[in-house]
């Protein structure tokens, strides 16, 4: 016997691990970027764990250039290293005045400071020295 009314919806299925693709151009998918996203509920309940982007052939980002002696808004740069990557190395602070932190994190050698130098910490802010000052007892 055949029922009568409008049939059951069935409930639709929840995944626990899914992607989605994105296409620049969706029909001509080698012209442009393409860009996965993986979800997985047990890794983040609220969004995808993991995006990936795919560039087209011959694609060349922009090189990064930092200027320099332009800081943010007169405040100056606090970095915290030690001399050497031994154990009794001494802890030094550097202090830049007008000077951009970009700058200072991506140049190859910096003036008072050894190659084999570690950076343990950078800020950015008057009130970093006084508090480097006393976590690292300077």
């Amino acid at each position: 016997m055949a029922e009568k009314g409008r049939p059951k919806e069935t409930p639709p299925v929840q995944l626990d691990k899914w992607t989605r693709e994105f296409y620049e151009i969706p029909t001509k998918p080698e012209l442009g970027w393409k860009m996965n996203w993986y979800y997985d509920k047990s890794k983040s309940s609220s969004g995808p764990y993991k995006t990936e982007m795919t560039y087209p052939k011959g694609y060349k980002h922009e090189k990064f250039k930092a200027d320099k002696g332009k800081a943010y808004n007169g405040q100056s740069v606090v970095m915290i290293f030690k001399t050497s990557d031994r154990s009794n190395a001494k802890t030094k602070m550097k202090v830049w005045s007008h000077e951009n932190i970009d700058y200072i994190i991506s140049a190859p050698s910096l003036p008072g400071i050894p190659d084999n130098a570690v950076i343990l910490e950078t800020a950015v802010g008057e009130g970093f020295i006084e508090f480097f000052k006393s976590k690292y007892n300077l």
